[in-house]
């Protein structure tokens, strides 16, 4: 597949792109935009990565995505040694969490996702709605009586945390922890920040070994419980293998729900016209509005680094075996030629073949989980305080992180009309 006159490009002499700016955070649609205009398949450095070839249509992330033969997850499968994307030097505790489910081909990627999927069946999911709702309720309890709350740290990041270890089956009074534990988890921005993560990650292993014990002694409710009694065609999660799954479910339904809720609130605030469309019917509107919210965030702006598994032409460059390989989800979901105005939030957007959830074999397995989430959160958050603002709509302070479009903060005054009117 060829495009045009453009000449092919070289690994040894990637593009210059600001990954870690500000910028492609504050307007991802002009930054995507730029890189799409290089071309469908371009070489650039990543921070933590290195050099690799990113996808930047809809239609090249859509193929990468989707090739699980020609692009792989493990070296072994593409004549190297390591992971994609982890140093040779990460302690083995984080490489044992980290050597998860995402970063395993088949055979073994299909055993797994077995295993998991059944404790993650659609339908029970969509029976927890109700129980998300009062989760999100009770902490919106929380707020009565105060004009500005931090949204980011209150709510967006508390409530995603509830319910995963409702799922998981973990007791309620180490959330706080794990809450800490999450944090060290996702500032793995360089090395030195790998190494302050890892520091903590060998207190939440000991943890999680210690309920993984707990549930085979005295089976609870829970997911936990569930994959540890898991067999299906005599084959049983390893020790390690059950460890690397509790993360994998914490840490990756927890982070991405967490800043998908926060970027559609500042969304809906600098989208009037929009929020009042949605608010003014939530129940028919929200389920097709939080679709749209998700492409036009894209919180998870990135595919996890994948293998050539062999040389080969893709998108019209010449790709070596072991070259990695990853798929911009943002890029492709502002990508013009499948999205009418694509920088444009437009809730009723249909159709919306967005891949904020990626596609192929590796598909959000939490997907079905988030959606509900976000759901719940807007609709709670909204009938509680309709008139909410963003203290600093001009300021918003974007995570520096490649690869993430998230907050640290998001302060908003909670009855901001109450507020104009008095002065």
């Amino acid at each position: 597949m060829t495009h045009g006159h453009r000449e092919p490009y070289s690994l040894r002499a990637p593009l210059r792109f600001d990954f870690d700016g500000t910028a492609s955070k504050a307007d991802p649609f002009a930054f995507f935009a730029n890189l799409r205009e290089a071309g469908p398949v371009i070489p650039v450095k990543l921070p933590l990565v290195g050099k690799a070839w990113i996808t930047t249509t809809h239609e090249a992330t859509s193929a990468m995505v989707k090739d699980n033969v020609l692009f792989v997850q493990e070296a072994r499968h593409a004549g190297k040694t390591g992971v994609a994307g982890l140093a040779w030097w990460m302690p083995a505790s984080l490489k044992l969490i980290t050597n998860n489910m995402l970063l395993k081909d088949e055979p073994d990627h299909r055993r797994l996702r077995k295993l998991v999927d059944q404790a993650f069946q659609r339908r029970r999911v969509r029976d927890m709605r109700g129980e998300i709702e009062g989760m999100a309720d009770k902490l919106l309890d929380g707020f009565e009586g105060r004009e500005e709350v931090d949204l980011a740290t209150a709510f967006s990041r508390r409530l995603p945390l509830e319910v995963i270890c409702v799922l998981l089956g973990l007791p309620d009074d180490n959330r706080e922890a794990f809450s800490g534990w999450a944090k060290a988890a996702t500032s793995m921005r360089s090395s030195f920040g790998i190494f302050r993560a890892f520091l903590s990650m060998r207190g939440v292993i000991d943890y999680v070994r210690g309920q993984i014990e707990e549930c085979r002694r005295h089976p609870r409710e829970g997911v936990i419980s569930e994959l540890v009694r898991a067999e299906e065609d005599g084959d049983k999660l390893s020790e390690d293998e059950l460890i690397s799954m509790v993360f994998l479910l914490l840490f990756a339904g927890f982070e991405t729900t967490t800043h998908l809720i926060s970027d559609s609130i500042i969304a809906l605030e600098q989208n009037p016209v929009q929020k009042a469309y949605l608010f003014a019917d939530p129940d028919a509107r929200m389920e097709r509005a939080v679709e749209e919210l998700a492409r036009y965030n894209t919180p998870v702006q990135s595919t996890k680094p994948r293998y050539a598994s062999r040389d080969c032409q893709f998108f019209g460059q010449t790709l070596k075996r072991g070259d990695i390989v990853m798929g911009q989800l943002a890029a492709a979901n502002y990508d013009p030629a499948v999205f009418d105005e694509p920088d444009r939030l437009k809730l009723d957007r249909l159709p919306n073949p967005h891949l904020v959830f990626s596609s192929g074999i590796h598909f959000c397995l939490g997907m079905q989980l988030a959606r509900v989430e976000v759901q719940a959160a807007l609709a709670r958050l909204y009938a509680r305080y309709p008139n909410l603002a963003l203290v600093a709509p001009d300021d918003i302070q974007w995570i520096k992180r490649f690869g993430l479009r998230g907050v640290t903060a998001l302060p908003v005054r909670l009855n901001a009309e109450r507020v104009r009117q008095a002065a």
